[in-house]
Formats: C-alpha cells, structure tokens, sequence
C-alpha cells in the first residue's frame, strides 16, 4: 500500500512540475509572447535559428548575461532573437524550442 501511495506522489509530482515549467511561445499581431515576457516585432532585429551545437554554446560558455533567458534544459535547440532598441540594454532573447526554424521563420 505504500509503494502504491509513493508511486502516486512522484506521478502527480511530476505532472504539476511539468505543467509549472512549461514555456509557452505566441506569435500574434506583430508581438512575441514568452512566458510572461512579450516584445513588439518592430524591435526584433534578426532572428537565428540554433542546432544543437549552437544552441549549447550561446546557453553555456558564449552567454551574455545581460541577455533574455528562455530556456529549458531538456530541450537541445533554440532561437537567439537579436534586438534594434536602443532603449532597451538586453542584446538577444535566447529562447529554447523544439521547432526553432519554425519560430525563426514566423519572426523573420
């Protein structure tokens, strides 16, 4: 009975943390939605899709740490949204996605 009860605690465990961490990415009326974050298209300069290779090193030793970070760390692939905004100080939103050249495509 309590591997049974434990087993229930780590299901639902998991499901709330799953539902909790996830990112959800919109592209609508000429706006980027990022979780909470959003930016108007007109600011977004250049947007690079990022394999695998690419994606690790901008999320790791190539880092901006003024930069927007998006990430997840189970998914391997990503954008690097580059800005025009001389008012605003963060160089690139780095956002983490399973379908990078489709999100790249919708912004460029």
């Amino acid at each position: 009975m309590t591997a049974v009860i434990i087993c229930l605690l780590a299901t639902l465990a998991i499901i709330y943390s799953s539902q909790k961490t996830r990112l959800d990415i919109v592209v609508i009326n000429n706006w980027l939605y990022v979780g909470d974050a959003k930016i108007e298209t007109k600011y977004i300069k250049k947007v690079t899709s990022l394999n695998k290779n690419a994606y690790l090193k901008l999320r790791g030793v190539q880092a901006d740490p003024a930069c927007f970070n998006a990430t997840r760390f189970w998914v391997s692939t990503g954008v690097m949204v580059e800005l025009k905004d001389r008012n605003d100080p963060t160089p690139y939103w780095l956002i983490s996605s399973r379908h990078a050249r489709a999100l790249a495509a919708a912004l460029n």
